[in-house]
């Protein structure tokens, strides 16, 4: 089977992160073919998957880069390749952000005279298919039921939720100790908490440093945050104010390649977020066995129940709780982690099958 993925950017995010996913489960457990063609080429900063999209595809990768020749063709491109499924990682009237996915281009690449099918997935909560869908895809992969049971439930197109897997093989190499000692924090008794993601409103780091302010103002750096994201250009009205005023038990690491040392040397995470579809972070903490603080928001369901600490939305009251938590039992254990990597890859294969065969 021949793949394209079309992505609207490859600059960081979850959605980038999941594609990247996709990718690495559907080389290791299939012999698809696979493509990819990035929409538009947003900077040259924040750039981790894509990096490690571009090597595991190679010559198969192919980025617009503003030019709207690739992307005018792409019909000509899709017969060139013979490719049996486009799989398109947001919907296509919500590119947004001048990143357009002109109409009349989608009307095009839609006709049922192609021979190829075409799947889209959605990574955010905004986009109403109901108001804003002009033209219906073969099906949707989608990546939380919400958007099963909600969203996307009036839409006649063949669904599918293939949601972001646990994947206990992103732990890393080295021993907890090891990653402490190399970022000089061994043996001194600290408790590192770490908070994942780009810094903007929804994430809300804001949240956390003021629980970190609360415990530094009483325990001095007993609890030692460390804050993992990148700080985007078009965020800055947001976080540079919260960096100009930081606790010092606080941390600023920006965009790593190496997260999973975080994940491996943490003793929680506190994940603030208010605005999420079904973050990654969560399911990669739970992938590396830590505790979790975290919002537990009306679509997410029951999925994290087991798994996560809900915060209130108290400073004093979720400062104790968090101290509460570093020394209790984890409220989940290693068997409750079931590593689903191969499923996830099986998945597409049942939907993109199920989708040419016509069932």
């Amino acid at each position: 089977m021949k793949v394209l993925f079309i992505t609207p950017h490859l600059s960081t995010g979850g959605m980038p992160a999941f594609l990247l996913k996709r990718i690495q489960a559907l080389q290791q457990y299939t012999d698809f073919e696979i493509y990819v063609v990035e929409w538009k080429f947003l900077s040259p900063h924040f750039i981790v998957q894509r990096d490690k999209i571009q090597k595991l595809v190679g010559e198969n990768f192919i980025s617009c880069f503003g030019d709207e020749e690739i992307q005018n063709n792409i019909v000509d491109y899709c017969y060139e390749k013979e490719i049996d499924i486009i799989h398109i990682e947001e919907i296509p009237e919500g590119f947004g952000g001048g990143n357009n996915f002109h109409p009349d281009l989608q009307k095009e690449l839609y006709k049922k005279s192609h021979p190829w099918k075409i799947v889209e997935s959605a990574h955010g909560m905004w986009f109403n298919p109901n108001e804003n869908k002009i033209h219906e895809p073969d099906g949707y992969a989608l990546v939380t039921n919400y958007h099963i049971k909600e969203t996307f439930k009036n839409r006649p197109a063949l669904k599918s939720l293939i949601p972001f897997p646990i994947d206990t093989s992103i732990q890393s190499t080295q021993t907890r100790d090891e990653i402490l000692n190399e970022m000089g924090y061994l043996l001194k008794g600290e408790f590192h908490i770490i908070n994942v993601g780009l810094w903007t409103p929804g994430k809300n780091q804001g949240y956390a440093i003021e629980i970190a302010r609360a415990l530094y103002e009483k325990y001095g750096f007993t609890y030692i945050f460390h804050f993992i994201g990148n700080q985007a250009g078009n965020f800055a009205d947001y976080w540079t104010p919260l960096i100009e005023n930081l606790p010092p038990n606080v941390r600023i690491w920006g965009e790593r390649k190496d997260t999973e040392k975080f994940f491996k040397m943490a003793d929680l995470m506190l994940f603030t977020s208010t605005w999420e579809c079904n973050p990654i972070v969560l399911k990669e903490a739970i992938s590396n066995n830590i505790k979790i603080m975290a919002n537990n928001l009306d679509h997410y369901g029951k999925e994290y129940i087991p798994f996560i600490n809900n915060l209130t939305g108290n400073v004093f009251e979720d400062k104790n709780k968090l101290i509460e938590i570093i020394h209790s039992p984890i409220k989940y254990t290693k068997h409750d982690i079931k590593n689903n990597v191969q499923k996830f890859a099986k998945n597409h294969v049942n939907f993109y099958n199920s989708l040419l065969n016509g069932k």
